[in-house]
């Protein structure tokens, strides 16, 4: 009976096909004395993966910067993720940030609060026409171009993989992250956290945007330098999933910014995503132990 570790709760449906499939669920075991894990947010240490039992490490979502990978490619554990569960609701959040600071929703709410009358300092923007810069074209970033589009927006993609001048949607492709800075109203990062990305947007990049420009990050804390964030006076507003350190601390200094909506890493935690998430990554562990696993969601492949 194969053993699997889950270090955080996940959806009843993905237990239950884990468990039909004549798999012993835990919480609490040491990963030498498992066949597989579901990891959430919860860090793998890497000094805790060696060459034995552990197959397979499935992340609940996509982002794998809590894994591990050379440690694990090292001891020879697979490692997989759930690539597209949760697009719509990340870029369901991103668009959700992108409005609320363009109509100025901290300033408005705090007015009501007030004394009910609309803040005349408030900078309301309407989104059409605007230029949409989104950084990282997966599947989160494809939807909300999407999303924006819809909405009159003019957008623009740029991602270290795309080649040519046009997706195949056909928005423009910037070939340079940083020269398209200048020319963007509002800018969204979809991007996993790695050595390339870390600190992309920091205060030479942000010094770059124009008056009035609008940052979102929907996809890792550790993509902008917060400091630097907090610092550019010259921005409209930003609205941030994810922050470096998680959970965020109530004394962190983001929280307090006048032009800035905080949210603690939810963008993904629709039921229909939590679900989505949930099936796939259970569904691969009971592919990569049965060898046969799906190429589309591995990160690190098993050995030979």
């Amino acid at each position: 009976m194969p053993r699997i570790l889950v270090t955080e709760p996940i959806h009843d449906d993905a237990v239950a096909l884990l468990r039909e499939a004549g798999c012993e669920i835990t919480s609490d075991a040491p990963l030498d004395e498992v066949d597989a894990v579901i990891v959430r947010t919860d860090p793998i240490p890497a000094g805790a993966l060696a060459p034995g039992r552990l197959k397979v490490i499935s992340k609940h979502g996509v982002g794998v910067d809590n894994i591990p990978l050379e440690a694990a490619r090292a001891a020879g554990i697979a490692v997989t993720n759930t690539p597209g569960a949760n697009a719509g609701s990340v870029a369901e959040h991103a668009l959700m940030l992108m409005l609320a600071l363009a109509k100025a929703l901290p300033a408005m709410q705090r007015a009501a609060r007030a004394g009910g009358l609309p803040d005349p300092a408030a900078q309301v923007i309407e989104l059409a026409g605007r230029r949409l810069l989104v950084a990282g074209y997966g599947q989160s970033g494809k939807r909300l171009a999407s999303l924006a589009a819809a909405l009159g927006m003019r957008v623009t993609v740029w991602s270290r993989s795309l080649k040519g001048a046009t997706t195949p949607e056909g928005y423009t492709v910037a070939p340079d992250f940083r020269a398209a800075l200048p020319q963007s109203d509002v800018v969204s990062l979809h991007l996993p956290l790695v050595p390339e990305t870390r600190g992309m947007l920091g205060a030479a990049e942000l010094a770059l945007l124009p008056r009035g420009a609008l940052v979102i990050n929907t996809g890792r804390g550790g993509l902008i330098d917060e400091a630097a964030l907090l610092a550019a006076d010259h921005l409209g507003g930003f609205g941030l999933d994810v922050v470096a350190g998680e959970p965020i601390r109530p004394d962190n200094p983001l929280l307090r910014a006048p032009n800035g909506i905080v949210t603690p890493h939810s963008a993904a935690m629709t039921g229909e995503a939590f679900r989505n998430m949930g099936m796939m990554a259970a569904r691969n562990v009971l592919d990569a132990l049965a060898g046969r696993a799906d190429p589309t969601c591995l990160v690190v492949p098993p050995p030979g």
